[in-house]
Formats: C-alpha cells, structure tokens, sequence
C-alpha cells in the first residue's frame, strides 16, 4: 500500500504548482503555529495583519494585493521559513474585482503564469550500495506558452540534506534558496535564450547528495498531464525487491503496482506516457518488505 504524504511534502510541490491559498495553509500547518501567533510576529516586525485575513488568504476568499499586504506576506514568508518570494510568486496578476472577480486559480493557472508547460522528463537516479539516493541528473523538455520565457524555478524537497546542484546543459544555476527547517530547495535555472511563445527547450540539471539518503524510493508527482516520464534507476548493488507504482489525484489508483526488473548492469526503468496528475515513481528494498520513505523528487 502507498503511503499518505505527510504535509512537509506536499508543501515542496504547491510550492511549485500552487495555488497560493494551498501553499500558504500547508505551510502554515507544517511551521505548527496558530493564526493569533503568527499574527502576533507580524506585528512585532511591524507588519500588523488581521488573523481574519490571515484565515481569508489560507481559504482563499481573498490574497494579498494592497501593499501593505504584500508587505506582510514578505514577513510572512520568513516567519514560515520559506525562500524569499516562494508564495508571492504564486499570486501571478491581481484579480478582478466585483462580480467578474475570479476564484483563486488553479494548480494548472499556477502552472501556466511560469511561462512555461512540462511536456517530457527524464529522471536517472544513482543508488549507492547502501541503497540510499546519491545523485539525480534531470532532463526536462518544456514548451513556453508567452513570449520572453528565460528561466525555470526549480523547487525540490530534499529532507534534511543540502545537494549541490549543478547545471549540465542549456542553463545555468542562478538564486538558490535553502530552507533548512522543511528541507525545500528553490532554485533559479536560466536558460542560455529566452525562448518565444510556442518554442522548446530542453534543460538538464544534477543534484549531488554529500551522503546517501535514508530514502529508498524515487517519484515526480505532476499536477498536470505530462507527455512523456522515463525514470532510469542505476544501482551498484542489486537491490533484493524492486517495484515502480502510480496513483491518481489524492491518492486514487491509476495503474497500482508492478515489479520492476533489474537487468545484468543494474539497472531498472520505469516509463509512462501521458501521465497525469498524479504521482508516478519506483521503489526498492533491501529485505523482502517495503518500509515507507518520503518523497526524493519533484
């Protein structure tokens, strides 16, 4: 059985996708503070907020758009422990106001005001013998959907480790932000030419952990529909069970679980076309039963 996600990961991925009402609860329930105390830290930094807006921009009948909001909310992110900017940047442009005012948008709206559409990925995950993650190279192809796209923002949960990441091709590592305390990396990685509405790029990236991870597992959780994920796992030792698994929206099945075979190299891949949303990965043990483990990708 898959597990339940606990909220420091999900956090890593709406902070991603959004919306920003999701990504500000979530936050908010993994810092454990309540609205009156956060409320009050606001108001020592002298960026008073009503713990009614407070609760109105986590449920999203309303976001931060005066300045003095957005004032805050800056505050807001580093009361949280949060990157600079990493739920600002999922507000996207003001809304409408009166009747035509529009909901809160969407994990796809949140997607889209990036500039940018996931069309395919490409995850190679290296296993030490111990079985724990010592490196991930990524490739994404991605199609922009405005004129000027020149950056991707690469936000991955990493658990208490601290990789180092590294442009291999078609970009280069700008800011990097490390929250220690939820174990969230939030990187710029800009493209070598902004692209135009319509065209391609394919970027690649490595992430290089200083010790293995604890984790035993590897997944991407889309929000969207992807055309095309390939994850290749490369272990130095043969693990004893190896299993690639996928589900639906919420957990919902969407293909169950089958094993994987590992051939002579030590290899295994898992493959999956028009994908999503869901979470779609592989996993694999040293003894005969599966322990659970977090998520090591998005």
């Amino acid at each position: 059985m898959l597990t339940i996600y606990p909220p420091r990961e999900e956090l890593a991925d709406l902070l991603v996708t959004g919306p920003f009402a999701d990504a500000l609860r979530v936050a908010i329930q993994v810092r454990g503070l309540s609205l009156e105390r956060l409320q009050h830290r606001l108001k020592v930094r002298g960026a008073p907020i009503s713990v009614t807006a407070l609760s109105y921009w986590q449920s999203g009948r309303r976001r931060p758009e005066r300045p003095e909001s957005l004032m805050a909310l800056t505050h807001l992110e580093d009361v949280l422990g949060l990157p600079e900017s990493a739920l600002s940047r999922l507000l996207g442009p003001p809304r409408p106001r009166g009747r035509s005012r529009r909901r809160e948008p969407s994990a796809r709206a949140a997607w889209d005001s990036s500039g940018l559409v996931l069309t395919a990925q490409h995850d190679r995950v290296d296993v030490a013998p111990c079985g724990g993650v010592r490196g991930i190279r990524s490739r994404q192809v991605m199609r922009a959907n405005s004129a000027g796209v020149d950056r991707w923002i690469l936000c991955q949960e990493t658990g208490s480790a601290q990789p180092a990441l590294t442009a291999v091709r078609s970009c280069r590592v700008g800011r990097i932000a490390r929250e220690r305390t939820n174990g969230v990396l939030v990187a710029e990685l800009l493209f070598d030419e902004p692209i135009s509405a319509g065209e391609s790029v394919a970027i690649e990236y490595e992430l290089i952990y200083p010790h293995p991870t604890a984790e035993h597992t590897h997944f991407r959780r889309f929000a969207e529909r992807v055309h095309d994920y390939v994850l290749e796992i490369k272990f130095q030792d043969a693990p004893d069970a190896c299993e690639q698994f996928a589900t639906g929206p919420a957990g919902t099945e969407a293909g169950g679980v089958a094993p994987a075979a590992v051939d002579d190299g030590g290899y295994a891949h898992a493959a999956a076309l028009d994908f999503g949303p869901g979470v779609y990965g592989m996993r694999w043990s040293s003894s005969a039963k599966f322990r659970g483990s977090s998520t090591h990708g998005k």
